[in-house]
C-alpha cells in the first residue's frame, strides 16, 4: 500500500476481508500515518510493516495500491508478472503516481482497465504515457462480460468516479437489510 490514509486503510481492509490478505508493505511520506497504519493492522490480526521504497515491494508482492495525492511519481519500477496494480491517487490529467514506463509496460504485456469512459480525460498517468485510453476496458465493461483474469500484469487505473460508491453503498445497504 502506497499512501497510508483514509485510501490507503480502506483499501487494506477490502483486501484483507474480501481478497485474504493478510500481510502488508506500507510505504508513506509520513511515518507517522504508516505507523497509525499498521496498528490498524495489527489490531485486525493482520502483518504489517513499513517498507522505504514501495518499488523495491513490487517485487515481492502481487497486489499493489497507490492512493497518494499524487504529487509525483510513486511506482517507476516493472512489477511480477502477476502483478495487480490499483492506481486511485491521480484523478486529473497533470496528476500521476505511476511512470509513463511502468504504464506502457502494462498496456504492451498486460492488460488495464480504467474506472469508467471518463478516465478518457482524466487518467493523467495514462495520458502522460501517451495511451489510447479509449481503448482500454471499464469496469462496467469488465463486471457486464464477467472477464477472468487475464494473463499478465494488470493494472486498474481508477479516477473516482461517484457512480461506484453510489453502487458500493447500496450494495452495502442492501446486505445489511
Amino acid at each position: 500500500i502506497v499512501g497510508a490514509g483514509v485510501q490507503g486503510r480502506a483499501h487494506m481492509e477490502a483486501f484483507a476481508e474480501v481478497l485474504g490478505v493478510s500481510d502488508f508493505r506500507i510505504t508513506s511520506r509520513s511515518p507517522e500515518s504508516a505507523a497509525r497504519l499498521i496498528a490498524h493492522a495489527q489490531a485486525m490480526g493482520l502483518k504489517a510493516r513499513q517498507v522505504p521504497d514501495a518499488n523495491a515491494a513490487l517485487a515481492e508482492c502481487p497486489l499493489a495500491v497507490t492512493c497518494t495525492p499524487a504529487s509525483g511519481i510513486v511506482l517507476d519500477k516493472l512489477p511480477r508478472e502477476d502483478a495487480f496494480i490499483s492506481a486511485v491517487g491521480a484523478f486529473t490529467p497533470k496528476m500521476a503516481e505511476l511512470s509513463a514506463r511502468l504504464c506502457r509496460h502494462f498496456a504492451d504485456l498486460g492488460h488495464i482497465v480504467v474506472d469508467t469512459a471518463d478516465a478518457l480525460h482524466e487518467a493523467g498517468d495514462l495520458l502522460q504515457a501517451e495511451l489510447n485510453v479509449s481503448s482500454f476496458a471499464t469496469l462496467a465493461d469488465v463486471v457486464r462480460q464477467d472477464m477472468k483474469k487475464p494473463a499478465g500484469p494488470v493494472l486498474f487505473k481508477s479516477c473516482g468516479w461517484a457512480g461506484w460508491d453510489l453502487a458500493a453503498a447500496r450494495v452495502a445497504c442492501q446486505i445489511g437489510e
